[in-house]
């Protein structure tokens, strides 16, 4: 009984020992807790401040105010009162556009009632009584910035103007709109109707991740119905540099007396996206084409890779090591000729049980001081517990 007690028991014991450990989180005490407060290995890329970045030279930007983001992150790389809030007469139509994409179907049609027609400024001409479906009308809505279109819309989606722009405003708090405020969908100038630059840039943002939204603001001419007539009725982008800026994408134009030129831009090359806004400029086409280019000639996209041969010491596996791989990949907008730094976070071993895919730590990438943002390491492959033999667990496995 003696040698049994002196043989088994302590066998047990690391039995239990090691079942607790395995139980136990061996993340390191630096890691990032995530909603549900364990670990969180991920995220995106910060937003930063670049405009301090290749400011040599200026933008050449003579609007009131004016804002250059790179689309993927947040990040600013040229701000000029870009918080002042201001007029933003038919970019507004960005908001609307979104707000309807996320209320009704494209496919939807819509009865066209008197209510829907009359409004001042530009305008699809709608008549009473005739058939579009929502996809048509945001087409007029974004190309020819009809007005009755936006009226049109929002009656179909909230059954009144005012209804619809109290949407709008729900839709800019949710997301972080502070400074932003709707009093109709259209963008005539009227009171409690504003944003900024910044926050125009934000919606856009938001905006372009819609497909259908992306398509119409890059598509140059399109025919819709006229009384129900296919194809009657013409419409043509009313953005200036569509079709002469290499790369562009959209967006929007706007004018109002009161608000002045107003215009929103998007382009791409190369893996980098920028967004500009204007409002109040004086010459638009100009403005943009030197905001997209400086900004196209002084930054670049930055992919934040993991490299290959990451391993974690395996305890209890049948491998002594466990490959890892990046669980994702991130691109930072920096400028060019810099590179980002990195830093890889792990525990100083992984129990086997591990499943493939599984995060085990993370690589945090940086520039500058400032943190980029974050890539899980993951498993590259399951790691199966090792069974041990019933002498082995008795007398211990040989080395």
């Amino acid at each position: 009984m003696k040698v049994w007690r002196k043989r088994v028991l302590p066998f047990l014991l690391c039995a239990v020992v090691l079942c607790v450990g395995m139980a136990l989180p061996l993340f390191p005490a630096s890691a990032p807790v995530g909603a549900d407060g364990g670990p969180s290995y991920g995220g995106g890329v910060a937003a930063l401040d670049l405009s301090a970045y290749g400011a040599e030279g200026g933008y050449g930007v003579n609007a009131g105010s004016a804002i250059l983001i790179d689309a993927a992150s947040g990040s600013v790389l040229f701000a000029q009162n870009a918080d002042l809030q201001r007029g933003m007469a038919s970019t507004t139509k960005i908001m609307t556009a979104l707000v309807v994409l996320e209320t009704l179907t494209p496919e939807t049609v819509v009865t066209v009632t008197p209510e829907m027609t009359g409004a001042e400024g530009s305008s699809l001409y709608l008549q009473v009584g005739e058939h579009l479906t929502v996809e048509q009308l945001l087409y007029g809505l974004l190309l020819e910035s009809g007005n009755d279109a936006a009226e049109a819309l929002a009656i179909a989606c909230d059954g009144s103007v005012e209804a619809f722009a109290e949407r709008m405003n729900a839709k800019a708090k949710s997301l972080g709109l502070t400074k932003t405020h709707f009093a109709n969908p259209h963008g005539l100038s009227a009171a409690g109707h504003y944003t900024t630059a910044r926050e125009l840039a934000l919606l856009t943002r938001e905006a372009l991740q819609d497909p259908l939204f992306r398509e119409i603001v890059s598509t140059y001419r399109m025919k819709i119905p006229y009384q129900d007539q296919p194809g009657a009725r013409s419409l043509t982008n009313h953005n200036p540099i569509l079709t002469k800026y290499d790369g562009l994408i959209g967006v929007k134009t706007g004018w109002t007396t009161a608000d002045g030129k107003c215009f929103v831009t998007a382009a791409e090359r190369d893996g980098l996206t920028l967004i500009a806004v204007t409002l109040g400029d004086t010459n638009i086409s100009v403005t943009h084409t030197s905001l997209l280019d400086r900004g196209f000639d002084r930054f670049e996209a930055v992919p934040l890779r993991v490299g290959d041969g990451l391993f974690l010491p395996l305890v209890g596996g049948k491998q002594p090591f466990l490959p890892l791989s990046g669980g994702a990949e991130l691109t930072a907008c920096l400028p060019k000729g810099e590179t980002a730094d990195a830093k890889v976070e792990t525990p100083a071993f992984v129990y086997a049980g591990v499943r493939q895919g599984d995060a085990v730590g993370r690589v945090v990438f940086g520039w500058n001081g400032q943190t980029l943002g974050t890539v899980p390491l993951c498993a590259d492959e399951d790691a199966p517990v090792r069974r041990l033999s019933f002498w082995e667990k008795l007398f211990g496995a040989e080395e």
